[in-house]
């Protein structure tokens, strides 16, 4: 019996730290994101059609060389579940692009980091999840943080694309929960979630034409990192909980700015980075939390498992 416990408890170490990474990677690809799209010099159209109809091809053409390995594999949407995922990620997308349009690239990815808050509220309501200490005394502080980022916005006009990132990192919250309450894999269904918003976008593309100074960067951005860093994330909650695969956008937020900052000189007002500061320093200080909560959980456990 204490053999059993042992394995069981190793597996679901392993399995913990499968997703992880997986989420890391997600985070990191995802850092590249904005950078690229600005690199681009794209119009707001051209990037909904070309970023979203390129991320759902290529995941297409993952999931097609899936089946043909194994015809009984993942479904390309899973269900009624699946359906609404992809609805909701289809408003994220929308919102984010444009996010991107009307605030600097240092709010987005701010307020995108509120993301592991509204995750723990919402597993808490739909799950029944409910969140630790930490993450509770969390809450306020990154709130606070985003809140000082959108009044800097009402100071330079940009409140609209910060309101917009802040529906985006609800939207994307939400549709990680809802993934989550499934306990089914999701691994398609976030990055399907950009063809809708790009059909949508295809007849304004089409009247303005293909407006783009180095679409190059834009066919790397949606035809290779989005499919990668939307699976990672969405097979993410198969293995941890939603907030902490919310955490790997912290991973975003630290180094977004950096690139952005490194290639176009782009500086947030001063009221914004002081709301960045208190989000990011709220959430690594949250992080920290979880990790030391999470190490005195499993010591009883190994202990008792040692006695047996």
């Amino acid at each position: 019996m204490s053999a059993l416990s042992e394995t069981e408890a190793a597996a679901s170490a392993r399995s913990y730290g499968q997703g992880l990474a997986i989420v890391g990677i997600g985070g990191l690809v995802l850092s590249f994101d904005i950078p690229l799209i600005r690199m681009s010099e794209s119009s707001f159209w051209t990037v909904l059609a070309i970023r979203g109809l390129l991320t759902a091809a290529a995941v297409l053409l993952i999931w097609l060389i899936d089946r043909a390995r194994n015809p009984r594999g993942q479904k390309l949407i899973a269900g009624r579940t699946g359906f609404l995922i992809v609805g909701i990620f289809s408003l994220a997308a929308t919102t984010f692009v444009f996010a991107v349009f009307n605030t600097s690239a240092a709010n987005v990815v701010f307020i995108l980091a509120f993301n592991p808050m509204f995750a723990a509220i919402l597993s808490w309501l739909l799950i029944g999840e409910r969140p630790p200490l930490a993450t509770v005394l969390a809450i306020p502080a990154t709130l606070l943080g985003v809140l000082l980022i959108i009044g800097a916005g009402f100071e330079t006009g940009n409140w609209t694309g910060d309101l917009s990132a802040l529906a985006t990192a609800f939207l994307i919250a939400l549709a990680l929960t809802l993934s989550r309450r499934s306990r089914t894999d999701m691994r398609y269904t976030a990055a399907l979630g950009g063809l809708v918003p790009a059909l949508v976008a295809l007849p304004f593309m089409a009247g303005e034409g293909i407006q783009s100074d180095a679409i190059i960067w834009l066919v790397l951005n949606g035809g290779v990192l989005i499919p990668v860093a939307m699976i990672c994330l969405a097979i993410g909650p198969m293995f941890v909980p939603a907030p902490v695969v919310s955490m790997a956008f912290l991973i975003e937020t630290v180094l977004a700015p950096v690139w952005v900052w490194l290639i176009f000189a782009e500086r947030p007002v001063d009221l914004a980075m002081l709301g960045g500061a208190v989000v990011v320093a709220t959430l690594v200080a949250h992080s920290i939390a979880e990790l030391r909560r999470m190490r005195r959980q499993r010591r009883p456990v190994a202990r008792h498992d040692r006695l047996v």
